[in-house]
């Protein structure tokens, strides 16, 4: 079915017969059960033994292997021909339409349904009428495109039969072998996405149906992925998805479908655990076609002769955004990628018009963005070990085609992805920005990074679940978190993160990293106390910088909460840990309490000054921000309190489960009230210390009970305490100042 001539001639219900009848010998198939109820289970019971009977019990289960078989050939038989009659009885139902309109205006298709002609001019006003010729002009036109569409839907339709039917029966002719196996299943897949711009909406389903299925099968994605080769992927998709853009109905979901599809194959096929995977020279080839211009507009290389092409890596971008990547392959793109980026104008400097970011919408990511560090980074939060390396090992510095240049060199990516103004690799070409860079870091890359620098510190990846336990840090993790602290604690890292600066976005993921490394963040608060456990290997944190970052951070309500609820309850579980053990303490007991107390009440006081000071300059009206910011952020409290306090204390006879009503409490005491003009400062810092102070006496009275301790010890030691978190507030106010320098 590839002319004119056959669609307009052929009406396909033969076709329709034949699908109708493979689908009612499917539906009617009884061979097998038969087999199995009348030979096999007769066969199995009868007590036959020896080797005649094993021979004939191996003889009628490959009958019946067989007879499987034959049943699956002839699903994927009947599937194919019902398919096949759907789309060609849709391409002739497009022909018909086509013919009337035709007919209608009276125009003339020649035999081959290539030359569309009209009437001349009958009378003297038609003959000196422009619009006469324009009118009819327009219309040919118009019929001719249509038969063309609907021509090329029949051969799509007629070529994806021939691949599907070749794939239901297989090459070998002595035996039924429906599925050809996962190696040409992949193959295939690969001569479905080959059809690029010319695929139907049911091949495009078909190739959809095969990855989603055998996503995880490495036979299949090796074999599919080598069969493109790197470069041919990203044109044949990049021409699918730029045809595709101006499609309607199913087709922009199905886009999106196949990206997804494409990157969990992706990864499956690069992983090094797997057997087969895709070699180094194959990824290597990756690399350069990334670097490399890939034709999927029409008209060439050239502003003059059409349009700019993509590089291969802004198609790549979004595939990237599904999938756990292996770090043999994701790094070393992580890396190239970065590194093109770092170049001024390499991704963003390309003089795009409308029509084509318009007809590239659906290789463009969610929010239009077509920098491809955006996916880079996103991949990276979805893969913890990755992004730790990423931030944390000696980088590989590649040539521009992705060979590598050079190893073991320092590592700059925090610092340069996180640089301010014209420079930064996060610049991007968003709608509504003239189509040229905004010459700062955009929201979709400084969203994506914090994803990286969670995972990369907190060994958690974007799209775990919320209620996952956080791994212990590691010395890697823990080296980069310190990095972080003095890159936003330090120059002009406090400045970023304010309310309307490049990376104020950033501010909420970094507060949940201080909150993760709590007990880090208070032992660079606490100085000489060296009893403040920490979460896996220590940061060392600098105090400065901590200082610096906890004031910058307290100015962002989101951040707040999720620092505020962790500082509670990591100086509940130590003030409790203390208790518990008081007799290692011996003596100093009671200074080892209030040591515990002080850290959480310096932590509080800069966090609770910071809050104060963006309320008063500007900001109140994020005073509901910060009380919905607590509540929300109840679970950092208790993911903190898993970490530590649930840890020290599980194994200590009679310890009492109290966060909960710790929490709670502190929640309703956080609260800001009767906020106006006169009392804004009063308030903020009322509420901040109260909800300090009472914490810190609950926490000691209620690890007190069950201990022996006199109420009048109780009363004291709870007095010291609060005594104790009311100096480090003084104390931390006082350096609060430093903060404010950034």
């Amino acid at each position: 079915m590839s002319t004119y001539s056959d669609l307009r001639q052929e009406s396909f219900q033969g076709l329709e017969t034949l699908a109708t009848a493979f689908e009612g010998l499917v539906r009617n198939w009884k061979f097998s059960s038969e087999l199995t109820g009348d030979v096999i289970t007769p066969l199995q019971g009868s007590n036959w033994s020896g080797d005649a009977a094993e021979s004939a019990a191996t003889a009628v289960t490959t009958a019946r292997n067989e007879l499987d078989a034959a049943f699956e050939e002839a699903s994927a038989i009947g599937k194919a021909l019902r398919e096949a009659h759907t789309e060609l009885a849709a391409a002739r139902a497009d022909l018909d339409a086509a013919l009337k309109k035709a007919a209608d205006h009276s125009l003339t298709v020649d035999a081959n349904g290539v030359n569309v002609s009209w009437p001349a001019p009958t009378n003297e006003a038609d003959k000196h009428d422009p619009s006469y010729e324009q009118t009819y002009r327009r219309l040919a036109q118009e019929v001719g495109t249509d038969i063309s569409k609907a021509v090329a839907r029949a051969e799509a339709a007629d070529a994806a039969a021939a691949t599907a039917l070749g794939g239901a029966t297989g090459a070998d002719r002595t035996a039924f072998r429906p599925s050809s196996g996962p190696e040409e299943q992949g193959k295939q897949a690969a001569d479905l996405l080959k059809l690029a711009g010319n695929i139907s909406d049911a091949q495009l389903d078909q190739l959809n149906r095969l990855l989603k299925d055998h996503a995880n099968d490495p036979q299949f994605t090796t074999a599919f992925y080598n069969r493109l080769g790197p470069d041919g992927f990203l044109k044949y998709y990049g021409s699918m998805a730029t045809v595709s853009a101006g499609k309607d109905g199913r087709r922009p979901q199905a886009i999106s479908d196949l990206q997804k599809n494409l990157g969990l194959a992706l990864a499956t096929a690069t992983d090094t655990h797997n057997l087969p995977h895709l070699s180094d020279e194959w990824e290597a080839g990756l690399r350069k076609a990334g670097a490399t211009r890939v034709e999927v507009l029409p008209g060439g290389n050239n502003r003059a002769g059409g349009s700019v092409q993509p590089y291969g890596y802004q198609i790549l971008s979004n595939i990237l955004q599904a999938g756990k990547y292996d770090p043999h392959f994701l790094n070393p793109v992580a890396e190239h990628v970065t590194q093109l980026a770092e170049m001024p104008g390499f991704f963003t400097s390309t003089p795009w018009i409308g029509s084509d970011l318009d007809q590239m919408k659906l290789l463009r990511g969610p929010e239009g963005g077509f920098n491809p560090m955006v996916g880079v980074l996103d991949a990276l939060g979805r893969n913890p070990e990755a992004a730790t390396k990423f931030f944390h090992d000696q980088k590989t510095e590649y040539n521009l085609d992705g060979s590598v240049k050079s190893y073991n060199q320092a590592n700059d990516y925090l610092k340069n992805l996180t640089a301010g103004g014209g420079q930064s690799p996060l610049q991007d070409i968003l709608p509504g920005n003239g189509f040229i860079p905004g010459g700062h870091a955009e929201a979709p890359g400084v969203h994506a990074l914090g994803l990286a620098l969670e995972a990369a510190t907190t060994g958690r990846a974007s799209d775990a679940s919320p209620d996952a336990p956080l791994p212990q840090h590691t010395r890697a993790m823990a080296e980069v978190m310190h990095d972080v602290v003095d890159r936003f604690g330090n120059g002009d890292g406090p400045k970023l993160l304010r309310k309307g600066a490049d990376f104020a976005d950033l501010a909420p993921g970094l507060g949940s990293l201080t909150a993760a490394y709590m007990g880090d963040v208070q032992s660079a608060m606490g100085g000489y106390d060296k009893t403040l456990p920490t979460y896996g290997e220590p940061a060392t944190l600098n105090h400065n910088n901590t200082v610096k970052l906890l004031g910058a951070l307290g100015r962002n309500p989101e951040a707040y909460g999720t620092i505020a609820q962790a500082q509670q309850a990591y100086t509940t579980a130590h003030i409790q840990d203390v208790i518990l053990h008081r007799d290692s303490h011996g003596a100093q007991f009671d200074t080892a309490v209030f040591n515990a107390a002080h850290p959480g009440g310096e932590v509080a006081g800069i966090l609770t000054s910071a809050r104060t000071d963006a309320l008063v300059n500007g900001m109140k009206d994020d005073a509901k921000a910060y009380n919905d910011s607590i509540d929300r952020n109840v679970k950092w409290g208790r993911k903190v309190w898993d970490m530590t306090g649930g840890k020290l204390l599980a194994p200590v006879p009679g310890a009492v489960p109290v966060v909960n009503y710790l929490i709670d409490h502190a929640t309703s005491s956080y609260y800001i009230k009767d906020l106006n003009t006169m009392d804004t400062a009063v308030s903020s810092t009322g509420t901040g210390s109260d909800a300090v102070q009472s914490s810190v006496k609950m926490a000691v009275e209620r690890a007190a009970q069950g201990t022996g301790l006199t109420q009048t010890q109780v009363d004291d030691l709870s007095q010291g305490a609060v005594y104790a978190a009311e100096a480090g507030e003084s104390h931390s106010q006082a350096l609060f100042t430093l903060a404010l320098n950034g």
